[in-house]
């Protein structure tokens, strides 16, 4: 029996990118399968895994930052046989080890699920599809589509999926959420074809379809700064503002392509969550300021800062303000 330890970001992009490699490489019902995730900002997930668990196992580590985890993935190199390490989040941190082997872009125009689509050659072409428009990359998607040969249909329904699945992983807990990233994988990867989840009436899709339309109802009535230079969108401590954060904040980016995006939601710990959008035109840049601040981090086109002091927020603004314009 061979032991597999599945890592990934419980949002569009973490979800769809392991569908795809175990639909390619599935698990025997000899084998045993460990799966480790958790909401969207829950990145940190290698350390969950210790020495004993690590023991002769492979080890996928899907759409959570290299430099989050580089302490972690050292310790459990020492251990398991193998560890498949694919993100494109930023990444100083990277070393080598004979029991590495890892597939990492930092470019704005990848996410986890185009890497690993390039590496099975399209073999699971829509769910990667899926996870793009799951990341907010609606440009790449669109020029996979037209590969393709899809449907308006078709595109559009991809881009929906890819938005829910990848709405129901922002949350303080997984308490916050609809779906348990690692159950909602579980019954993801039932289906054929990504598809066929809008198509079944019994699917996740519909349960995440008529909580996103409540949320994103809320968040458009919320307090909306908006300038010439950037717009900056408060949200309030609930559920629901959790949830939609990320989301409202990508479609705020799409509408407005020449501008930044930041979405405050309120934290019971006193602080602000932040998510920061680089503007489309422009789209790099969000890891680095995000990671000017303790617990921020990200990619160039999209970051966040887990807690942000509230003293803090102006000056991360006009941090943001300096950098764009």
């Amino acid at each position: 029996m061979s032991k597999y330890i599945d890592v990934f970001n419980g949002d569009a992009d973490g979800i769809f990118s392991l569908i795809q490699l175990r639909k390619s490489h599935p698990i025997t019902a000899y084998d045993k399968q460990i799966l480790i995730t958790g909401v969207k900002r829950d990145i940190a997930l290698v350390s969950k895994i210790d020495e004993n668990l690590a023991n002769d196992a492979q080890i996928t580590v899907l759409d959570v930052s290299f430099d989050k985890n580089d302490k972690e993935v050292k310790r459990v190199l020492e251990h398991c046989q193998s560890l498949f390490y694919c993100d494109h989040h930023k990444a100083d941190k990277l070393f080598e080890h004979k029991n590495l082997k890892t597939v990492i872009n930092t470019e704005p125009t990848v996410c986890t699920g185009l890497l690993i689509n390039n590496m099975l050659n399209d073999k699971n072409v829509l769910w990667a599809v899926a996870a793009i428009y799951g990341d907010g990359l609606d440009n790449v998607a669109s020029e996979h589509v037209k590969r393709l040969g899809l449907t308006q249909t078709q595109c559009e329904q991809l881009k929906e999926l890819g938005i829910l699945v990848n709405y129901n992983g922002y949350g303080n807990s997984v308490a916050d959420l609809y779906f348990d990233p690692a159950d909602l994988y579980q019954r993801l990867i039932n289906y054929d074809s990504p598809l066929a989840v809008i198509t079944d009436p019994k699917s996740p899709y519909q349960t995440l379809k008529q909580g996103y339309e409540s949320d994103i109802a809320k968040a458009e009535t919320s307090e909306q700064l908006v300038d010439n230079d950037l717009i900056v969108v408060i949200l309030e401590d609930e559920p629901w503002a959790r949830r939609i954060s990320g989301t409202y904040g990508n479609q705020l980016a799409a509408t407005n392509p020449g501008k930044p995006v930041v979405i405050v939601t309120d934290n019971a710990t006193g602080s602000y969550a932040i998510s920061l959008r680089a503007p489309k035109d422009n789209p790099y840049g969000a890891s680095t300021i995000c990671s000017q601040f303790n617990t921020g981090g990200g990619r160039e086109g999209a970051a966040g800062i887990n807690e942000l002091p509230k003293s803090d927020l102006a000056k991360f603004i006009e941090v943001v303000r300096k950098y764009y314009i």
